[in-house]
């Protein structure tokens, strides 16, 4: 039997959770029955060229500004044209152009998986996604928060919705040294440190990061370093903010970095500060690298931290609160190590790159299924 074609629409292929996540689940399928195929429709971006050199297909079709009445129309005929059996939309901006596509190209079987977002929406969003959620055939959420969310808000079927959390390939196969070797190759000292791995904008709210950990610091009379990884916009008055009132060694910011496994092996915290998440793939990374997490009590958090076994999870906003925490685990080092090693149980048995994958292929294959009967 020809593989069946797999319609990966995503809105760019930057670096990012729900990029990475649509690529890495590419990467995984078997094309022998599954082909993989991804359509962009806002930008291309540096995941192309993970996706060449896999020889996997992308296709840019941009759309117009404003509301692009015809965009659905074009995608559709490119579906038909490329043999398209199944539709898959990343975020709900897909969801809009692929499930139209998908219903006017003979009508293919579709699949949404809702990554993150901030819900309930305006009224207007919600009355569209009301009507967008009886035309896709199946939805998927990455955490089970987002899963009552789309049902209470936004009216998609119960029946029809299901949480299917992410998963990651392995880190530690990409670093596999304990602690002092990632410091010796890093060029760190042995001051402890918290390390935050995420792009510096709003939602990441690392300005309450930094408040609280000048609450830290103080505590721990300045033995304590804050090493962020990621660049964004908010670069510049992060910066600006971080001088004032610290030390300038006490905060590092490392802009965007391709060895995150070896950075947590190195640190001795990881804290996710955001005021939302879906099901955060840095919390998963952290528990797989063996370290304990903080991050506040929101979104997808509480179905990654096990509250008291691998880390701590904080009321929003309270950044006194988060100090605290932190406080806590660097205080009790025999403590933190049993709750990385916990972490990494759970890593383990839940957020594994390898079931995520097995419980997609079941998806498509049940809904490949009803499209042949």
């Amino acid at each position: 039997m020809n593989a069946r074609r797999v319609a990966m629409v995503v809105p760019d292929l930057a670096i990012g959770g729900l990029q990475g996540m649509a690529v890495g689940l590419a990467l995984a399928l078997d094309r022998a029955e599954h082909e993989p195929v991804f359509y962009t429709f806002d930008a291309e971006g540096p995941n192309k060229a993970v996706l060449d050199e896999a020889g996997i297909a992308s296709h840019h079709l941009p759309r117009e500004q404003g509301v692009d009445a015809g965009y659905a129309r074009r995608l559709a005929e490119r579906f038909l044209a490329d043999d398209i059996h199944l539709v898959h939309c990343h975020n709900v901006t897909a969801l809009f152009h692929g499930a139209r596509a998908a219903w006017r190209a003979d009508r293919l079987p579709s699949l949404f998986t809702e990554h993150d977002r901030e819900m309930p929406a305006p009224w207007r969003h919600r009355v569209l996604h009301r009507w967008l959620a009886r035309r896709v055939t199946r939805t998927v959420a990455v955490s089970e928060q987002l899963r009552r969310d789309l049902v209470r808000f936004e009216g998609f079927p119960a029946a029809r919705t299901s949480s299917l959390v992410n998963g990651i390939p392995d880190p530690a196969a990409r670093f596999a040294g304990d602690r002092a070797a990632a410091r010796a190759e890093l060029g760190w000292d042995e001051t402890p440190v918290v390390l935050a791995v995420g792009s510096l904008t709003p939602v990441k709210n690392h300005e309450g990061l930094l408040r609280a950990f000048r609450d830290l610091h103080g505590r721990l009379d300045g033995a304590v370093r804050l090493v962020l990884a990621g660049d964004g916009p908010l670069r510049e008055p992060l910066e600006a903010q971080a001088r004032d009132g610290l030390p300038e060694d006490a905060v590092t910011f490392l802009g965007n970095r391709s060895d995150v496994p070896r950075l947590l092996a190195a640190a001795d915290v990881f804290v996710l500060p955001s005021h939302r998440e879906g099901l955060p793939l840095s919390l998963v990374e952290a528990h797989a690298m063996s370290r304990p997490s903080v991050a506040f009590h929101v979104g997808g958090n509480p179905e990654v931290i096990v509250e008291g076994e691998t880390g701590a999870l904080v009321p929003y906003p309270d950044e006194g609160a988060f100090a605290s925490a932190l406080e806590s685990i660097l205080r009790d080092p025999d403590g933190a190590l049993e709750q990385g090693r916990a972490g990494r149980r759970r890593f383990l048995d839940v957020f594994t790159h390898d079931r995520m994958v097995s419980a997609y292929v079941a998806l498509y294959e049940e809904l490949l299924a009803v499209r042949a009967a």
